[in-house]
């Protein structure tokens, strides 16, 4: 792995640094989806690292699980990408970076998105559109595994490939309690092909530069946990979209431990 990629040690004070950021903020604009935002922020954090920083490859991304905004913002602001959108997230000073994803937040975010099962059909459209621009610029498309229940989402999975588009689709599958994940994930297995990484695994994480950085479609499934490394918090469905008080912020933040091996 080049250079541009985060040390093991380094990853891991950058998730540490990454879930105190989403905790802190979530309680003090009380508002926030703080589980998906911090499980996509396991595989998430290193990639949007590894792209900007080696600045080797031209990417476009749609975040289609828009209610995790907090976790892309504090991703932004952490590697100092642009500190605005999480600096005035759910304020009155910029209401446009409320609790759904503003595409003015990056100049890479092809869309505001925030209804579930639109995002994926806009990254493809727009990644059909590049193949006929004889472009190799790949596209990111975030999802969430609760997102998986739509009917877009299926459809447009089934297109990818036949359609040979330089899309990478990233599922983050946090074991969602709101949907019957596994089924889905092995009913989608059985159809289209699928890469499974964990996001706990350093060189798994270094497998999926890899394959974003390959041309053509993939679809990357990252077993991620909800509220991540956050001992005694984790999977909890109160933390789907639960905000913490006083006496939870301060348990959250001495209970972060980052789970990240070889």
């Amino acid at each position: 792995m080049t250079a541009s990629f985060p040390s093991l040690e380094e990853l891991r004070t950058l998730l540490h640094q990454n879930t105190e950021k989403i905790l802190k903020k979530s309680y003090e604009v009380k508002a926030g989806h703080i589980g998906g935002s911090v499980s996509m922020s396991q595989f998430l954090l290193p990639i949007i690292h590894y792209l900007e920083v080696s600045n080797s490859i031209d990417y476009r991304l749609v975040l289609g699980k828009g209610h995790a905004s907090l976790g892309l913002y504090s991703i932004l602001n952490l590697l100092n990408i642009n500190s605005e959108p999480f600096d005035n997230y759910c304020t009155k000073q910029i209401p446009s970076f409320h609790g759904h994803t503003c595409y003015k937040a990056f100049t890479k975010l092809l869309a505001s998105t925030g209804s579930l099962g639109h995002g994926l059909p806009i990254a493809l459209g727009y990644s059909y559109a590049e193949k006929i621009k004889h472009s190799n610029l790949p596209t990111l498309c975030i999802l969430g595994d609760g997102e998986m229940q739509e009917g877009t989402i299926w459809e447009s999975l089934l297109h990818i490939f036949n359609m040979d588009v330089n899309l990478k689709v990233l599922i983050d599958y946090n074991y969602s309690i709101e949907s019957a994940t596994l089924d889905i994930a092995q009913s989608l297995k059985s159809s289209i092909s699928i890469t499974e990484l964990s996001a706990s695994s350093y060189s798994d994480l270094t497998k999926s530069i890899e394959l974003i950085s390959t041309p053509g479609p993939a679809i990357i499934m990252f077993k991620t946990t909800k509220l991540a490394n956050v001992k005694s918090f984790e999977s909890q469905p109160q933390w789907h979209a639960g905000i913490p008080n006083d006496a939870e912020l301060s348990s959250m933040l001495k209970a972060i431990s980052i789970s990240l091996e070889e």
